[in-house]
């Protein structure tokens, strides 16, 4: 199942169905420091993109930097035979905590049992379910995977909390309209993965911009639930 992001199809799909997005994904693309796709990375480096996520569960970036940082010095590459050859105290030296380092352990004696090699031919769901078979990996923990280490085109996460503030800030949008929200983010598809990064680069970087497209027009579309 080959995919890609598509910056120019994005942007062409966008003005014609999403001219707020438009714009956005004009802002970003020419900001200082534009936005930057993710690639794909090879399957032999999906069980490090896990651990990686698991690390930084809870913690800032900066903090999860500093101890994947430290496990990558004591164990070399993140694969399943390292965490297994390592012992719980040397992770937890690392900076881990003790439920980290479970779900580390158990994901590495799991992993055997995960088809990543078949994910390039499966479908967003079915990794999603396969990935949740691991412990400490959720729903959205499988979103982030879709879309920094497979690079899938359209993965939105609606459990992303910094991703919908950024959605309510520049939409006219209130949190119980989910009619309306799930209509604003369908309009998106095939291309919602370069709309969400669009969007936390939005928050990270620019001022809320809505202004202009709701008083351009979507007034009467915002009041509708």
């Amino acid at each position: 199942m080959e995919q890609s992001l598509d910056l120019s199809a994005a942007r062409k799909h966008f003005k014609a169905h999403d001219p707020i997005m438009y714009h956005l994904v004009k802002q970003v693309t020419e900001h200082k420091n534009p936005i930057v796709l993710p690639k794909p990375l090879p399957p032999r480096a999906y069980f490090g993109a896990i651990v990686s996520s698991i690390v930084g569960q809870q913690i800032s970036t900066k903090a999860a930097a500093a101890v994947r940082a430290r496990l990558v010095a004591r164990v070399g590459k993140l694969t399943p035979r390292a965490i297994s050859a390592i012992s719980e105290e040397d992770l937890q030296s690392c900076g881990l905590s003790a439920q980290k380092t479970r779900y580390l352990k158990t994901n590495a004696d799991l992993w055997h049992t995960i088809p990543v090699r078949s994910f390039a031919h499966m479908n967003d769901e079915e990794i999603i379910a396969e990935l949740t078979k691991l412990y400490g990996v959720g729903t959205w923990t499988a979103e982030m995977f879709l879309m920094f280490s497979m690079a899938r085109p359209d993965v939105f996460s609606y459990g992303d909390l910094g991703l919908m503030g950024a959605l309510y800030q520049n939409y006219p949008l209130k949190t119980h309209w989910n009619r309306k929200l799930e209509q604003t983010v369908n309009a998106w598809s095939p291309h919602r993965t370069i709309a969400s990064l669009t969007l936390w680069h939005v928050r990270d970087n620019e001022p809320v911009i809505l202004s202009t497209y709701v008083q351009a027009g979507t007034d009467g579309d915002a009041r509708m639930s």
